[in-house]
């Protein structure tokens, strides 16, 4: 397997109006990367949606780019025109492997095993390894990368990407150097949002629900065009359809299909937006907030188990209920489990 082939093309705006945000911790970085003190291992850890992984693949442009720029962002900037930032774009970097997890499950013990190959080939040059999430990465997975970070090759960096750091091996934080984020402030995600398109009410309402996490709004977002407006999302969530399965509709893209990935995705969204419609009362907060994380550890347990009708059946109890806290002491013994 050539190291071609593992490469995908880098999809991150290299410039310096490129991102937003997290501007304290961009500068700790780029201390360490002027001072030559940066680790070999890098975990970048913060709630979903926040920008971590856009983060980490202008670090691994950077860390790759032959010609990397020092100037007014707190960071420095891959140049964007050199051979390796090229390389980067069109998908053919020798030097560097991404392993994501998005629309694939959990990390197998094979990827760990890419990840030797792409060692054992020649390089010119620094080379990054990327991976998103870690958090995905089983047992037997995690034990090797232990392994590779126990003794790292010279020249060699890796990017790990966390939203549950608690969940990785201990010994695998202990080697990395640590850089934790947390949600935006309002108006870097507005203005994120703006160059997205999104502005006005329906920013605002994103703000509300997805609380500083641009990814995170900009997916509550899709599914509120799709139905059409913020109005009727709302009467979706206050109306279950008949058929479960029919929630998932508010996050599917062409091509996909009602699985575990798509139905994750949908609990996502259907949590930001109980959150953003929750009301100004304590009760309709408290109300809210019950469903909220109702449907996080739904998403815990489809993790775990896979079963993706019963878990979207479970959703459809937990909006349907006009007292959620009932549902706490149903659903637990129909799927075999305890909220966690």
């Amino acid at each position: 397997m050539a190291a071609e082939d593992l490469s995908p093309p880098l999809e991150a705006d290299l410039s310096v109006r490129g991102f937003l945000g997290h501007e304290s911790m961009r500068r700790g970085w780029g201390r360490g990367f002027e001072s030559g003190r940066l680790g070999h291992a890098h975990l970048v850890a913060g709630p979903e949606g926040i920008g971590k992984g856009f983060l980490v693949r202008r670090w691994a442009a950077m860390l790759l780019c032959r010609d990397p720029q020092f100037g007014e962002a707190p960071d420095p900037q891959a140049c964007g025109h050199c051979s390796s930032c090229q390389a980067l774009k069109s998908g053919n970097h020798g030097g560097y492997l991404e392993i994501s997890t998005e629309g694939s499950g959990p990390v197998e013990i094979a990827r760990m095993r890419e990840i030797l190959h792409f060692l054992s080939l020649r390089a010119d040059g620094r080379r990054v390894i990327l991976i998103d999430s870690a958090d995905q990465l089983r047992e037997e997975a995690a034990n090797a990368l232990l392994k590779i970070l126990e003794e790292p090759p010279a020249e060699t960096h890796f990017l790990l990407v966390s939203h549950r750091p608690a969940r990785l091996l201990k010994t695998i934080v202990s080697r990395c150097q640590r850089w934790l984020l947390g949600p935006l402030a309002r108006d870097p995600f507005l203005e994120i949002l703006d160059r997205h398109g999104v502005t006005g009410d329906l920013a605002t309402f994103l703000f509300e629900g997805a609380g500083g996490r641009p990814g995170a709004a900009l997916l509550l977002g899709e599914a509120i065009e799709r139905c059409g407006g913020i109005g009727a999302f709302g009467q979706i969530l206050g109306e279950v359809p008949d058929d479960p399965r029919d929630l998932v509709s508010l996050t599917l893209r062409e091509g996909e299909s009602f699985d575990r990935q798509t139905v994750q995705r949908t609990l996502k969204v259907i949590g930001d937006g109980l959150w953003a419609f929750r009301g100004e009362t304590l009760e309709s907060r408290e109300r809210a907030a019950t469903r909220t994380l109702m449907l996080s550890h739904l998403a815990r347990h489809l993790e775990r188990f896979g079963s993706a009708d019963l878990v979207i059946e479970a959703v459809a109890m937990v909006l349907r209920s006009e007292n959620p806290r009932e549902v706490v002491s149903r659903i637990p013994r129909v799927m075999g489990t305890h909220w966690a």
